[in-house]
């Protein structure tokens, strides 16, 4: 390694000039000693191709202090940055300020290549945060912070905001400065030319006005365009085009006529078109990023279904939101729930399923005092337990969306890059036809400005940004009206449906009202006992109004617990198996009919058949009105894991080949099948517990539930049960989306054309093309909010109509 001295050339990692001094490594030059650390450690790994993504897309290490981690080596401060532990795997999270571009993203995914004991690496670019899953064994933390650190993005671990050096605005801010400033002076020096005055002809002054606008150029150009060169060479280099290419060759035709006109004809160049474009170019710029971010903030703060969990105060059990729930707290978790918050576990034993958290299928054993990390779900007998940190509502979601990676994008999305991809070829060839006219009929002056005029007016921002900007308004809008959808396809998808299914219990009737009674001889009052307690494990609708049936008993200690999903309850306790729930789980070989009416959860205790609970259901209010408008435009089918004795009321409202009785969790998802096989788009409407896999299967899957404390990931929304009767109104709404998206790209397309038009005509001027340019933008978003705003009228009419 030898260190020369070198003030032209740029650091291979960062781009910086190598002021000072520069390293040589292998003839290539570095601006310090950290960025040349950083290279070689990519080509130790055979990263190398990181800088093919973006040339010199490292961070600077000239002014990175060299930092310790010892503190990490605190076990309670290593529990306090984690979000989830087991012996094997941890899951941890970083704030990463260093974070700036595509080829970040590339190579902190691939982190599991600098040691085998990382698991996972996940990016969210907006947020600049990156979760890692490692394993312990393998890797500590202060290890995988080292690597990082390394690398050039070391975390922020101070818990603190960042500083006003890492605004993410703060940039533009100084681009759009800059630009402005050029601008505005530039204006001034070319004002005798607007007015055709010559007061200054053949003076001094009038000689320095042209390198005056010269020399302001030259930062417009070097900061203020410098993204979007960027941007532009990155999508060139991966064989792909964005609407960045024609914008940047604009703006270079601009700047290079200008310095041809300034040095080689005397004149004052088109200095101010070029910094007025790029000062509107990033006015746009500016607003359309402040319209995405405004709308992540709605998604995550104000949209998001409200979590309510079981809260267990002096013996008694209540629904509380989740924000309402304050450490200390004592909360009762049952079968299939998730942990809303990192708890200690109260009870003896639990089986916890972190599925959902590290991708590991197994279920994990847990003992009492242990500590339970936020979005396991239970597997077994509910189990009581005391809130450590505050629930996060914003983890959960996290999950949630993590869980909906896999779907497949937005179709309309995927219809606006398409365009956008051909848009800016043919683009390209207007505005190259358009240069070689004007140069053919000897307009030179012409030629520039309508050649570079094209390139800026066309502008497919509206494509890009109507579809994000409609549904995410109308995502906030539902989750007002009680409807909470996982992400903006949903709305979509919502709007393609033609057909409907639903569950019966716990759907479409109430899965806290009905009348219950029990046919044979009453079990002893210590079997009640157990009955209690083993049916206020289960979600399911009827165990639940079962259990709100008997009277209040203590609880009692079972073991053995399972649930079989459609199927039943099955548990000990002192040494009696009890079991619950239909009459082949109860007793195989009975030859009892069904009752004449309700729904049977059958009893049998130490093998001996007892009787069982008759439930007459409780069908919600509004049913009628609600099959009534949905039978007009949708197909309806019913299916249910119920026996058929509550047909009489649903036949009025479905016809009989679509109703389908004593169906099994697997045969319901069958039955999805069955009708995506004959091209529909189905909707289905369960309550996300024995529904899972027929709502996983269905076009679009709501599971309805009373509390929001049936988190179900398989669901592609969640909805209030007092909520249902507004399906028909939910479902016109997403049509009214759509169609405000339509109009949406109605308008753009239009302004393109007429934009065009003029522009290939030489009628327009570059300036007011980037004036244009935004204002479309800006036409759009306003299309978008407005349009999903009136669409609010529907519900209003809905509930008009129920009255």
């Amino acid at each position: 390694m030898k260190v020369i001295q070198d003030i032209e050339q740029k650091c291979p990692h960062c781009g910086d000039p190598c002021v000072d001094y520069t390293i040589m490594i292998q003839e290539m030059p570095f601006c310090c000693l950290g960025c040349k650390t950083v290279y070689q450690l990519l080509e130790e790994h055979d990263l190398s191709c990181f800088y093919d993504i973006d040339a010199q897309a490292g961070s600077s290490q000239k002014e990175k202090q060299q930092q310790a981690f010892n503190y990490l080596e605190d076990k309670e401060f290593i529990k306090s940055l984690l979000h989830f532990e087991n012996s094997t795997l941890a899951k941890v999270s970083f704030t990463l300020p260093a974070i700036h571009c595509a080829a970040c993203i590339w190579l902190l995914e691939k982190l599991y290549k600098f040691n085998e004991g990382i698991e996972q690496s996940t990016v969210n670019f907006g947020r600049k945060t990156i979760t890692i899953t490692y394993q312990k064994k393998l890797l500590s933390l202060k290890e995988l912070v080292e690597i990082l650190d390394k690398l050039g993005y070391t975390p922020e671990l101070n818990g603190k905001k960042h500083d006003t050096k890492n605004n993410p605005y703060q940039k533009i801010w100084l681009q759009i400065g800059i630009a402005g400033f050029a601008f505005i002076n530039s204006m001034f020096f070319s004002l005798p030319a607007y007015f055709g005055l010559e007061i200054f002809e053949g003076g001094m002054i009038a000689q320095f006005f042209p390198y005056l606008n010269a020399l302001l150029a030259i930062p417009v150009l070097l900061f203020s365009a410098t993204d979007y060169f960027k941007s532009a060479l990155g999508t060139l280099k991966m064989q792909r085009i964005n609407m960045d290419v024609p914008i940047s060759i604009g703006i270079i035709t601009l700047f290079v006529y200008s310095y041809y006109i300034i040095f080689f004809q005397h004149g004052l160049g088109y200095v101010d078109s070029f910094a007025g474009l790029l000062f509107f170019l990033l006015l746009g710029k500016y607003y359309q990023q402040k319209t995405f971010d405004h709308l992540q903030f709605d998604r995550e703060v104000k949209s998001f279904f409200p979590i309510s969990v079981t809260k267990v105060e002096q013996h008694k059990e209540e629904q509380v939101l989740l924000k309402q729930v304050l450490p200390q707290d004592i909360l009762r978790i049952r079968n299939q729930e998730i942990i809303p918050a990192d708890c200690l576990l109260l009870s003896d034993a639990a089986t916890i399923d972190y599925s959902f958290v590290t991708g590991e299928s197994l279920p994990e054993e847990m003992e009492k005092e242990d500590l339970l990390y936020a979005g396991g779900r239970l597997k077994g007998a509910s189990i009581l337990v005391q809130v450590k940190n505050s629930p996060s509502q914003s983890y959960l979601a996290q999950l949630w969306d993590d869980e909906s990676l896999s779907n497949s994008r937005s179709q309309v999305q995927s219809l606006a890059d398409e365009v956008s991809k051909y848009f800016t070829l043919v683009i390209l060839l207007i505005a190259a036809l358009t240069l070689a006219y004007w140069l053919f009929i000897g307009e030179f002056n012409t030629a520039i400005n309508a050649f570079s005029t094209v390139l800026i007016i066309a502008c497919p921002c509206a494509l890009a940004l109507a579809s994000p900007v409609t549904l995410g308004h109308a995502m906030r809008i539902l989750g007002k009206e009680g409807f909470f959808s996982k992400n903006t396809q949903t709305v979509e998808r919502l709007s393609h449906v033609d057909t409907l299914v639903f569950d019966k219990t716990g759907t479409l009737t109430y899965p806290n009202k009905a009348k219950v009674c029990f046919m044979g001889e009453l079990p002893a009052h210590h079997d009640l006992a157990a009955i209690s307690t083993l049916l206020n494990q289960s979600q399911h609708p009827l165990s639940q109004l079962v259990y709100n049936w008997l009277p209040s008993y203590p609880e009692q200690v079972i073991t053995a617990f399972k649930e079989k999903a459609g199927k039943g309850l099955s548990a000990s306790s002192k040494g009696q198996e009890y079991k619950l729930g239909k009459l082949s789980f109860v007793k195989e070989d009975s030859t009892l009919k069904d009752c004449q009416l309700g729904s049977q959860v059958h009893l049998s205790i130490a093998g001996t058949y007892c009787g069982y609970f008759q439930v007459q259901h409780i069908f919600r209010e509004g049913m009628d009105s609600l099959f009534k408008q949905l039978n007009t435009a949708y197909e309806t089918h019913l299916i249910s894991g119920d026996n058929d004795n509550e047909i009489s009321p649903l036949r009025q409202w479905i016809l009989d080949d679509n109703i389908q009785f004593k169906q099994l969790p697997g045969r319901k998802k069958s039955y999805i099948a069955s009708l995506n096989a004959q091209s529909k788009k189905v909707l289905m409407v369960g309550d996300g517990l024995n529904d899972a896999g027929a709502l996983s299967e269905s076009y679009t899957g709501i599971a309805i539930t009373e509390s929001s404390s049936q988190f179900s990931p398989a669901s592609d929304a969640i909805m209030l049960g007092n909520t249902i009767h507004q399906l028909p109104a939910i479902l016109k709404f997403s049509k009214h989306s759509m169609k405000t998206i339509k109009v949406a790209f109605t308008v753009s397309f239009l302004y393109n054309i007429i934009g065009i038009s003029l522009a290939v005509q030489g009628l327009l001027s570059p300036v007011f093309a980037a004036i244009l340019m935004p204002i479309s933008s800006v036409t759009v978003v306003l299309i978008g909010t407005l349009g999903t705003q009136l669409g609010k009228q529907i519900f209003t009419k809905h509930q008009k109509l129920k009255l």
